[in-house]
C-alpha cells in the first residue's frame, strides 16, 4: 500500500507495537514529530562523484540512489537455516523518500515496507519500517562509511537492533541483521547476499 503525503498523520496514529517474526520482537520506538523536518529540496539529484542520479531522488537522498531497482537475495539465519528474499527499492513522493519492499520466500513469511528519508535537522538518514506483524520501527544512519551503511534502531532500552549494508560491487551487496545482546555485543539474526535482478518483478 502506497503511503500518502500525510505520512506524519499516519505515523502519529500508529500505536507502539513490536515485531514477532524473524526480525524478532523489535520495538516500535519513534518520534512522529520528527517527520515534519524530513524533506527534499525538489532539485535534481547527483551522486557523490557529481554525475546525475537517474533515480528521481533529491540531492539529499542521492547517496542512496545506488539501491534503486530489484534485488534477489539468498542467505541464512544464525542457526544455519537458509533464507531467500526479494527487495525492491523505488523513489517515491517526488523523490523525497526511497521505498524498500522486502518479502521472504516461503516457507518464511516476514515482509516489510520500509521508507528511507533524510532529516535535515539532525543531518541523518532515517528508515521507518512497517512489517507484517504490525510492528513499526525507526532507524537512523549518518550515511556511508566507505562501502558500509549502518542503520541503528533509535530505541534507548529494550530490544535494540540494526541493519548493516555492505556494497561489494556495482551489482551486489550483503545485508546483516543483528540485535544488541545483554553484554553489549551484536548478535547476528540473519545475513543475506543480494544481486541485481534485471527481470520483471515477481
Amino acid at each position: 500500500m502506497r503511503l500518502s503525503t500525510t505520512l506524519a498523520i499516519l505515523l502519529a496514529s500508529v500505536p507502539a507495537t513490536h515485531a514477532t517474526d524473524s526480525k524478532d520482537a523489535a520495538r516500535a520506538t519513534f518520534a512522529p514529530d520528527s517527520i515534519a523536518s524530513i524533506s527534499g529540496d525538489g532539485e535534481a539529484a547527483f551522486t557523490p562523484d557529481g554525475t546525475p542520479a537517474p533515480t528521481g531522488l533529491t540531492n539529499e537522498l542521492a547517496p542512496l540512489s545506488w539501491f534503486v531497482g530489484a534485488w534477489q537475495c539468498i542467505g541464512q539465519f544464525s542457526n544455519g537455516r537458509p533464507i531467500h528474499s526479494r527487495e525492491i527499492f523505488s523513489a517515491e513522493m517526488d523523490g523525497r523518500w526511497l521505498r524498500m519492499q522486502h518479502a521472504d520466500a516461503p516457507p518464511d513469511r516476514y515482509a516489510a515496507d520500509e521508507w528511507w528519508g533524510y532529516d535535515r535537522a539532525t543531518r541523518q538518514f532515517v528508515m521507518i519500517v512497517f512489517d507484517n506483524s504490525g510492528g513499526v520501527r525507526h532507524y537512523v544512519s549518518s550515511g556511508w562509511t566507505d562501502t558500509t551503511l549502518s542503520l541503528r534502531n533509535t530505541a534507548t532500552s529494550g530490544y535494540i537492533d540494526r541493519f548493516v549494508f555492505r556494497r561489494s560491487s556495482d551489482a551486489k551487496y550483503r545485508v546483516s541483521y543483528a540485535h544488541l545482546g545483554g553484554r553489549g555485543e551484536w548478535q547476528l539474526g540473519d545475513e543475506l547476499s543480494c544481486h541485481r535482478d534485471a527481470g520483471p518483478p515477481a
